[in-house]
Parts: C-alpha cells; structure tokens; sequence
C-alpha cells in the first residue's frame, strides 16, 4: 500500500480538518470541514473574550490578585459548561467525519476481506480430523 493513500487522512486528523479533502481535490468538502471547525472554535474563544470581560474587577487594585486568573476561569466555565461541552462534541464531530472521510475506500474493504480470510482459515485448522 503506498505511503500516499493515507496522507490525506492524516492531513485532516492531525493538520486541519479538510487539508485532506483540498489534497484529494474536493475544494467544497474542504471548505465544509476547515469553516465549520473553524466557526465552532472562533465561537468558544468568543465566549471565553466575552465573559473574561465581563468578570473582569473595575478596581485597579483587584487586578493585582494572584487568584484571580483562577477565578475568572473557573467562573466562566461553571457559568458556560453546556456550551463548552457542545462545541467540543461538536468539533470532535467534524473532525472524526473529515478523516474518515478521507481514508482509502478500498483499505477498508481490504480490511475487512483479510479478517474474513483469517477466520476462515484459523476456523479450518481448528476443525481438523475428526477421530
């Protein structure tokens, strides 16, 4: 199996989701994984921004807490949990369906005869003579 099959694959997994698709020469798939995971990740630092403003002392001297960059993320967090859970699902999501669907289609029908290959003849060697 050459090298190069699973290039694209790797791309999306480890670069950016639709990196793969662009090498395999799918521009809209592309375009589809790399803006959704993108929008998704802008979205949670958008929010982190937001609330860090937000929770953020007016007093100048309160600034000077050593606490407080612990607090203001532990407060963001508890406050916007759900949110971080479904953007992270979400992310996730886009980025398993970009690499699958940049792995070989013929490399899992190959896997899947060579299983079948290996029962068939680890099940005639266990059947043997009968006596």
């Amino acid at each position: 199996m050459p090298h190069g099959r699973w290039r694209p694959a790797l791309l999306s997994g480890l670069v950016l989701p639709g990196l793969g698709q662009l090498v395999l020469g799918r521009p809209l798939r592309a375009l589809f994984f790399s803006a959704s995971s993108l929008a998704l990740i802008v979205a949670v630092l958008v929010r982190v921004a937001r609330e860090t403003q937000r929770l953020m002392p007016v007093a100048p001297e309160d600034l000077l807490d050593p606490a407080l960059p612990f607090r203001v993320a532990a407060e963001i967090h508890r406050a916007n949990a759900s949110f971080f859970f479904w953007c992270t699902l979400a992310i996730v999501a886009v980025w398993v369906w970009a690499v699958v669907d940049c792995v070989p289609k013929d490399a899992v029908g190959a896997g899947l005869r060579e299983l079948d290959q290996t029962r068939q003849s680890s099940g005639h060697r266990q059947a043997g003579p009968e006596g």
